[in-house]
């Protein structure tokens, strides 16, 4: 049965393998594109407003901790990834720790919330920035978001090359913006240490350190958006060239950068900026422009951060519909979604099929949004983003329920694939492992550890989401049963 089977039979017995058409650079791309996007723009003020009270040395110190909490659990998919060197990453490291059913519970909720909501919630990112150029109404917004949704899946539809160089194109231009963002306030003398003051101040009463533990939570699931998209590189596995070598290299490489890009940037708001109007503003990085060039700075930044997270929307692109694929490579999907496009030679099906759905969730977002930013405690709710007057409240609204969304189910299952180095050392200790976890047993620990304090957090402050997520977790499972039972009877 297809349940049986391990991750290099899986390749086997599929009719059609990817072309192997990437290299390291792309590994670096892939890593570094999907995880910058609109996070270091749009989720800083909400950390900000969480922490001010604690000084700058705590808020810096939470994306710190937050990037080498990330970085330990790339080394731990970095093994798997290379033990298992085919399309759908997490989907075949937890299908042979864990089984069948855990497995497709990612995939299942991959494409219903995690893959297809980041998607959606970039594409809407990139709009919310135009606004800065080009005011558009609330139904023109919609639009444009649904037209890059649609226009990068076509180009990932007719190339995995061409869709490999938009997505090259677009991390360096962003990492070059970002290089903007933090050495010209140096240049142009717009820094000011004072703002830095207090870099600690911790709480002196029970009373206090249990709110600075509640606040310490709210900002690092705050902060895990950010960084979500780390584990992108190992669904395109198949896709690179000796992908033994260059997925490792790509994850430590990758991450390394966004760990200092994210660290210089956050300092140069802060070098910048005040503490309050930091912790107010939802467009810091046209706040920091603007401090330098006036009026014509917001304009700038619109376009870094646009092409940041255009960027971003193109590499969630490519890394979901090989996941499908896998699942596909089971039986547990229409057999249909693993054919790959006869003459451009890409899962052209499932790229179409992520298309309709992202496009779904973007719709269905923008003009119903439960609870939209009012759960989100202290940080700037939709529609209260500072000086742009002109952006919609409903493409906001869709941006925030997506985002909260997507890491609530993020924390679930990426914590699955990285607990999934544990299982296989002891149950497949035989397998050839070319990259081996550094600092294991403890490194993926710290992770795991992490993931389950966030996950508790964003229980206990969005209850009603998070239920949401688990209940579309539970209707996997009957799904799931009633595919293995239709597929028994045609056996």
């Amino acid at each position: 049965m297809a349940g049986d089977a391990s991750a290099s039979g899986s390749a086997e017995r599929a009719s059609e393998q990817l072309p192997k058409v990437l290299g390291l650079f792309d590994a670096v791309m892939i890593v570094v594109g999907s995880i910058i996007g609109s996070g270091i723009f749009l989720k800083v003020s909400a950390v900000a407003s969480e922490l001010a009270p604690y000084g700058t040395g705590i808020i810096l110190g939470t994306w710190l901790f937050v990037g080498l909490v990330t970085l330990c659990g790339s080394l731990a998919l970095a093994e798997l990834a290379a033990m298992f060197p085919h399309a759908g990453g997490p989907y075949l490291y937890i299908r042979e720790a864990f089984g069948l059913l855990p497995a497709f519970l990612w995939g299942w909720t991959e494409f219903w919330v995690v893959r297809t909501g980041s998607v959606g919630a970039l594409a809407c990112a990139t709009v919310i920035y135009f606004n800065e150029l080009m005011p558009l109404s609330d139904v023109s917004q919609i639009v444009m978001a649904v037209a890059i949704v649609v226009g990068l899946s076509a180009a990932n539809y007719r190339s995995t090359r061409a869709g490999a160089a938009i997505q090259s194109t677009a991390t360096v231009s962003k990492v070059i913006f970002i290089l903007g963002l933090i050495v010209l306030p140096i240049l142009y003398r717009a820094t000011n240490t004072e703002n830095l003051q207090p870099l600690l101040l911790l709480p002196d009463s029970a009373a206090g350190w249990a709110t600075f533990a509640k606040a310490l939570g709210v900002a690092m699931v705050a902060v895990l958006w950010p960084y979500d998209g780390w584990i992108n590189l190992g669904p395109v596995a198949e896709d690179l060239r000796d992908p033994q070598k260059n997925v490792p290299r790509g994850m430590m490489l990758g991450l390394g950068i966004v760990i200092l890009v994210y660290l210089g940037a956050n300092l140069s708001y802060h070098l910048v900026l005040p503490m309050n109007q930091l912790a107010s503003s939802g467009t810091v990085a046209a706040d920091v422009f603007r401090v330098m060039f006036g009026p014509a700075g917001g304009m700038i930044a619109a376009i870094g951060v646009m092409i940041s997270t255009f960027g971003a929307t193109n590499s969630n692109m490519i890394t979901g519909p090989r996941i499908y694929l896998a699942i596909a490579r089971d039986g547990l999907v229409p057999d249909w979604l693993q054919r790959l496009h006869p003459r451009y030679r890409t899962p052209g099906n499932t790229i179409v099929l992520q298309a309709v759905w992202t496009v779904f969730l973007v719709i269905l977002f923008s003009v119903w949004t439960p609870g939209a930013g009012g759960e989100e405690t202290s940080s700037p709710q939709p529609g209260q983003i500072a000086d742009a007057p002109s952006q919609s409240e409903q493409i906001q609204d869709a941006f925030w329920v997506l985002t909260d969304s997507v890491i609530c189910a993020g924390l679930i299952f990426y914590s699955l694939a990285v607990a999934a180095v544990y299982v296989l050392r002891r149950k497949r200790p035989d397998l050839e492992r070319p990259y081996r976890t550094w600092g294991y047993p403890v490194t993926p620990a710290l992770l795991l550890a992490a993931y389950g304090a966030a996950f508790l957090s964003l229980l206990l402050e969005q209850p009603a989401q998070t239920l949401m997520v688990l209940g579309l977790i539970g209707a996997g499972i009957a799904y799931f049963t009633v595919a293995r039972r239709s597929a028994a009877r045609q056996q």
